[in-house]
């Protein structure tokens, strides 16, 4: 082999694996012993984190949970204990206007009723609400307003979502949410009102979307049914809060009733002036095969091109989870993910060691459910009048997880869009603008504390996460097995749980060439 060959290999294998510029200001670890679970970590955006966990132990009968409240600096503002009655069933967690909600299902009247601990994110403080409930809920949705708490559900086949308010400490069921065939979709509040998105069915039995308009004391107010194209279904969406031209939808359609999408959809609607519903087939979209690898992307686009001299359009299916939507000045950007379930053949049944929020895990003769693989993010930008303007994707690697949950998360900085996600405590970045690439896929490691931490990546499930915080901040967290063989005053071995404040940041590189040291905090 030349040496100038040699050296464009080189080149090429290093911008395959190329290091991005992400700045790592602050970092907090909690040692953990060998069998001790990861904390989950919330954020009280401005105000900070909350780190907190079901230790396992028990004190008078009742389990002790440990929480940690870190500020923006990742600075710990204060550490409590609580004991909480081990028959209470953990459901879900909000952050709001300075307070932290936790949400229990109470064994009382066979579950029917939930536990609400309302947590200070200054003191830490507590105040018990109690909702009581006509039905036991399988819940699915909980979220928290200004003045009231929004728990959603189902029973039996039926959805019933539940209004709560603080100050009278009265719950009703909202009214006119019903129906065998009904799922709840997403619950958004949106200048006071309530807005519930939920499915349902067209006069000829096609896949729609209604939204549910209420008022802030959970008073009916009216509601909305989508009208797809013919032969066209509805199959999920999320409402945008858009100023001043009515109620927003973005999400993905399909067949007439097909679990399958075909493309996005964009709707709009505005009491008194009917509907507008814009449809974007995947093969419509310039980047929506990016991720694919250059040959099988073009034996797609070449498929498209056949199709388009006949006068047809190619036609895909996806399952695609619509996540977010991120308001940039004149511009909405609507956040989405890919998918598919994987299954493994086998003569026998093996059964599956821990749980997964779905229940039971599938099996089909010889076939076992192991995970959903994820394989892009597809990120649309569009006007307020629902035109699509650009499009892009970003390419999702090794992700398996038997929970349907957000990786990719946005963040946008003029007009560059910071897509990135965390991967066996590894950093992976892409920067666009519109359809255009800036930066290529980028690979960084999580920051340690001390400059000569090496981690131990033997045997270490990938256990963590990536979530944006505020501002442009976002943090990663999870667990490292960590060996330090010169720095003094450190154990040789130790496992952690860390979290780590990260932005994306020119010049980033640059910085963090000073010592490692510099702006990490310890507890």
């Amino acid at each position: 082999m030349s040496k100038q060959l040699f050296w464009i290999i080189c080149a090429l294998a290093l911008a395959g694996h190329a290091s991005g510029q992400i700045a790592q200001p602050g970092r907090y670890e909690i040692e953990l012993e060998s069998f001790d679970t990861p904390y989950n970590v919330l954020s009280g955006k401005e105000n900070g984190l909350l780190l907190y966990k079901q230790t396992g132990k028990y004190r008078k009968g009742k389990e002790v949970w440990h929480f940690v409240k870190l500020d923006t600096a990742l600075q710990k503002q204060w550490e409590k204990e609580y004991y909480i009655d081990d028959d209470l069933i953990f459901r879900g967690y909000e952050f709001n206007q300075d307070y932290y909600y936790f949400l229990f299902q109470v064994p009382n009247r066979g579950y029917r009723d939930f536990l609400i601990i309302r947590m200070s994110d200054f003191t830490g403080d507590t105040i018990h609400h109690t909702i009581q409930n006509p039905v036991a809920l399988q819940l699915e949705i909980f979220e928290v307003a200004d003045s009231a708490v929004l728990v959603g559900g189902y029973y039996g086949d039926e959805p019933v979502v539940v209004h709560y308010t603080f100050e009278d400490r009265k719950s009703k069921v909202l009214p006119a949410i019903y129906g065998k065939r009904t799922e709840l979709v997403h619950i958004k509040v949106v200048n006071g009102l309530i807005n519930v998105l939920v499915t349902g069915r067209t006069f000829d039995n096609r896949n729609t979307l209604v939204l549910k308009v209420y008022n802030g004391h959970g008073e009916y107010i009216d509601d909305y049914v989508f009208k797809p194209k013919e032969d066209t279904g509805l199959i999920f969406g999320r409402i945008a809060d858009i100023e001043n031209v009515g109620t927003l939808i973005t999400g993905t359609y399909g067949t007439r009733r097909s679990e399958y999408s075909r493309g996005i959809f964009i709707a709009r609607h505005k009491p008194g002036e009917g509907q507008d519903i814009r449809y974007f087939s995947y093969g419509e979209m310039a980047n929506f095969f990016s991720y694919m690898k250059a040959r099988r992307q073009s034996r797609i686009n070449k498929r498209i091109e056949r199709k388009k001299i006949k006068g047809k359009k190619a036609k895909f299916n996806y399952r695609l989870l619509v996540h977010e939507i991120i308001k940039s000045g004149n511009t909405y950007i609507m956040l989405g993910e890919a998918f598919y379930p994987k299954y493994e053949n086998s003569n026998f049944r093996t059964p599956y060691v821990g749980s997964s929020s779905f229940g039971d895990l599938p099996y089909y003769g010889g076939s076992t459910f192991v995970g959903y693989r994820y394989t892009h993010a597809v990120v649309i930008g569009f006007d307020r009048e629902g035109n699509m303007l650009w499009d892009n994707s970003f390419e999702i690697e090794d992700v398996l997880t038997y929970d349907l949950e957000q990786f990719v998360h946005a963040d946008v900085l003029d007009d560059k869009v910071v897509l990135m996600y965390l991967y066996n405590n590894e950093v992976r970045t892409k920067i666009i603008s519109g359809s255009e690439v800036l930066e290529g896929k980028s690979y960084d490691n999580v920051r340690m504390m001390f400059a000569d931490d090496v981690e131990n990546k033997n045997g270490v499930a990938n256990i963590g996460g990536l979530e944006k915080w505020y501002g442009h901040y976002f943090y990663a967290y999870g667990i490292q097995r960590i060996k330090n063989l010169r720095d003094a005053g450190v154990k040789l071995n130790r496992r952690v749980f860390y979290v780590n404040k990260l932005i994306y940041k020119e010049g980033a590189k640059d910085e963090q060439k000073t010592s490692q040291q510099d702006n990490l905090n310890q507890p």
